[in-house]
């Protein structure tokens, strides 16, 4: 069941005492209202405490296992904060891969560019785009971003890594896979859930001041079926293994999040902890089974983030349930508590695509299902993180603090050219003026209590979380959801 973090609650670091003391005796945004299966979670009816007994009922029974969690003895002296941004789908569709990437993003917002790591989603692999399957077949959705599209991207964004696990991860077949591990490896940059081992291993993306932070990603669907895509999430040998890492919606799914972020040995030497997971439909609200999985997720990591329905959704905080299964899914929390407070971001939109480019300041700024006049779609939602560790903290600890936040960009189209700059940027910003004036929730994201302006650092405080849903989720999708429309007919 999904719940929803009821404020106020106890700091982290009360928390862990009381944690310790235990082992030591013993759901958005949309183009309309949502549908009856896409609910949000429901409010947290329980208090903190309670919870926290749960998770020191299980303590007390693996106490006699002599289990606890695995944090170095070792101490880090100095205060430390370390800020990760994170952004949605950068999408290899003809238009972006004609414009230079140095140009499309010389307008970054600040914060961008000081944060300690920035993360980004690859929406389709890295290879050559004529073996992409459909060519001509305007209705068939596949993308590939070339070598040095990849170089270019990567030099301009600055990115630490690319989030690999996504549903047109495999739209190059199992070769296609292989070859995205590939490039990336060979251009210096990480890539998230796609590897010739384990796909759902973590990978650190910063280190700073003796704490690392480590990230874990995933989907819920590939786009092929049947053998396609058995090749690409079991292996292939002319993929030399590799794999991409998906959790399928439902119980099966949400099973194997549970097992593998649990999974002994998973986040060691992890300070930080961030689920970044791939799911939902387009142009709409985030489904209630991803969101399960979400909070699934939360008991594990310290924030969670999901991409796909290319629209920005809403932000909150959900109280991270006990773990589930024996002693070891406990030792896998390393230190965490069950109760706390966890950072979701329902969705982070584009980061940068072709979507909306039929839009103009004059027409509606309400969502739509029109791919091309979506205004929804050339709006970058950044997930903001600070993770702060005090003096003296212990050398894989959890974060003695977390703050977020989100901060906005919007892509302009002048002829062919795509520029992201910030939103708004200044006081007189006419498109800003335009959106503050969508229906809710959206008008609601260029306001509230945790929406940063580029300079501004994340205020909100997940342990005592500000009021940052921009709203209550919207209506149902305006066409049946097993049938999206496509997103962008001028793309094979």
């Amino acid at each position: 069941m999904l719940r929803r973090l009821a404020p106020p609650f106890p700091a982290p670091a009360a928390m862990a005492m009381v944690f310790a003391a235990l082992l030591a005796g013993s759901g958005g945004v949309a183009c309309g209202k949502a549908h009856a299966d896409h609910e949000p979670p429901q409010p947290l009816h329980q208090s903190p405490v309670a919870i926290v007994g749960d998770a020191g009922a299980i303590a007390a029974s693996a106490s006699g296992s002599g289990l606890a969690p695995a944090l170095s003895a070792t101490s880090v002296t100095a205060a430390t904060t370390i800020d990760v941004a994170l952004a949605g789908d950068a999408i290899p569709q003809q238009r972006v891969l004609a414009n230079a990437m140095s140009e499309t993003l010389a307008r970054l917002p600040a914060f961008w560019g000081t944060a300690d790591a920035r993360v980004l989603n690859l929406e389709g692999p890295i290879g050559d785009r004529k073996a992409l399957p459909g060519v001509g077949d305007k209705n068939l959705l596949a993308y590939a971003g070339t070598p040095a599209w990849l170089e270019d991207l990567l030099k301009s964004s600055r990115a630490s890594a690319f989030v690999g696990a996504n549903n047109h991860a495999c739209d190059l077949g199992p070769t296609g896979l292989a070859g995205t591990l590939a490039e990336t490896t060979k251009a210096g940059v990480k890539l998230v859930g796609v590897a010739s081992d384990d796909p759902w291993k973590r990978v650190e993306i910063v280190e700073k001041g003796g704490h690392k932070v480590c990230l874990v990603a995933w989907t819920t669907f590939l786009n092929d079926k049947g053998r396609k895509q058995k090749a690409c999430t079991d292996g292939a040998p002319e993929s030399g293994g590799t794999r991409v890492a998906v959790a399928e919606v439902g119980p099966v799914g949400l099973a194997k999040v549970q097992a593998e972020l649990g999974a002994p040995g998973r986040w060691d030497g992890c300070d930080a902890r961030i689920a970044f997971l791939h799911g939902g439909g387009e142009y709409r609200a985030q489904v209630r089974q991803v969101l399960e999985q979400a909070t699934a997720a939360a008991t594990y990591v310290d924030a969670v983030i999901v991409s796909h329905p290319h629209v920005p959704d809403e932000v909150e905080v959900v109280a991270a349930p006990a773990p589930k299964g024996d002693a070891s899914a406990l030792s896998a929390l390393g230190g965490r508590v069950a109760g706390r407070g966890v950072p979701l971001f329902r969705s982070l939109g584009n980061f940068i695509s072709n979507q909306g480019h039929g839009w103009s300041v004059g027409m509606t700024s309400a969502c739509s299902y029109d791919p091309l006049r979506n205004v929804w779609t050339r709006v970058a939602m950044f997930a903001r993180l600070r993770f702060g560790w005090d003096a003296g903290a212990a050398a894989g600890a959890p974060p003695s603090s977390i703050k977020y936040g989100w901060s906005l960009a919007f892509t302009d189209r002048e002829g062919p050219a795509i520029r992201l700059r910030p939103l708004p940027s200044g006081d007189a910003d006419a498109v800003a003026k335009k959106l503050e004036k969508a229906p809710k929730p959206f008008g609601g994201l260029l306001g509230g209590a945790c929406f940063l302006g580029e300079n501004a650092p994340p205020v909100c405080d997940a342990a005592h979380p500000a009021t940052s849903k921009v709203g209550e989720p919207g209506d149902a999708p305006l066409a049946d959801a097993g049938a999206p429309p496509p997103e962008d007919p001028t793309e094979p």
